[in-house]
């Protein structure tokens, strides 16, 4: 027993000991440095504060406003994503010509980076005069908004990057959980007379319930930190109406360089996803039968 204590050390003491030095320890750093009043114009004269600068978060309308934004934006995206992963994958249960080479298209957004995808977007599809989206509304007699430059346009356009980047994802863990599903069950339903939903609903979503929570909680996690592809595409505009919590914490920290106050709105923001997933997996916990 004591040799395979070892063994597993040893096996997972490098991937701790990483997890550590990119996870564990710069959320330390954030938590005691958003303590204090450190500004980088000031950096020298860094003082402890206790929690002020959460006293001070909470009644910063401009930081409520982006945790709201947030939420909003986490919950469309992350759900549409889901559905339309599920979906996918249910589609490709059925044999038909060319079904793995779909499988392969359908990856393709996976590959691209996020800024990649935001800005393919922003150039190719949401451009006031030459993007794809308002010639097509151009052919029918229509002038098309700008949809990075107002409201809730610039919203809908994040929500449709993030949803084509991250669906295939979904996509795929569906796929490879629906292959590894028993027959017999599906064979049984049939017989007694269950139609196509019915077997969807009472057999195939509650025999996928781990990967379906594991999917989730990846997804939120994902988007509820998402950055890169909100800054591209609008830069929290317009009027502040798509900025997140990270673009937040960004313009605090590197724009009004206020590090300690940013800092909390990190912490604040690690907390608010940390018990959206551990309610999640308490849960899945609760649903197959654990106290």
């Amino acid at each position: 027993m004591k040799r395979d204590r070892t063994a597993a050390l040893l096996y997972i003491g490098p991937a701790m000991l990483v997890l550590l030095i990119v996870a564990a320890l710069p959320l330390a750093v954030a938590l005691a440095t958003s303590m204090t009043n450190w500004h980088l114009h000031r950096a020298a004269q860094r003082e402890f504060t206790g929690f002020a600068n959460y006293v001070r978060l909470f009644g910063d309308p401009r930081f409520i406003y982006s945790l709201r934004v947030t939420l909003r934006y986490t919950a469309v995206s992350v759900g549409l994503s889901m559905v339309g992963g599920f979906v996918l994958a249910l589609m490709m249960r059925r044999e038909f010509a060319g079904r793995n080479y779909v499988r392969a298209l359908l990856t393709i957004p996976l590959i691209m980076t996020p800024v990649v995808s935001a800005t393919m977007y922003r150039v190719f599809f949401f451009d006031a005069d030459r993007g794809l989206f308002n010639w097509l509304l151009r052919l029918i007699g229509i002038s098309g908004p700008a949809w990075v430059a107002s409201w809730p346009l610039a919203f809908v356009a994040i929500c449709i990057i993030q949803v084509w980047f991250m669906t295939p994802f979904v996509f795929l863990v569906c796929d490879a959980a629906m292959e590894s599903l028993p027959s017999e069950p599906f064979d049984a339903a049939k017989i007694d007379g269950a139609g196509y939903f019915q077997r969807i609903f009472y057999l195939v979503i509650p025999m996928m319930r781990d990967t379906l929570i594991f999917a989730l909680i990846f997804r939120i996690t994902i988007d509820y930190r998402m950055f890169d592809t909100i800054y591209v595409t609008t830069r929290g505009g317009p009027a502040r109406y798509t900025e997140v919590m990270s673009v937040w914490v960004y313009n605090r920290a590197l724009r009004s360089f206020d590090v300690g106050y940013a800092n909390a709105g990190s912490v604040v923001m690690a907390a608010v996803v940390a018990a959206i997933c551990l309610g999640l997996v308490l849960y899945n916990y609760r649903k197959r039968g654990f106290s």
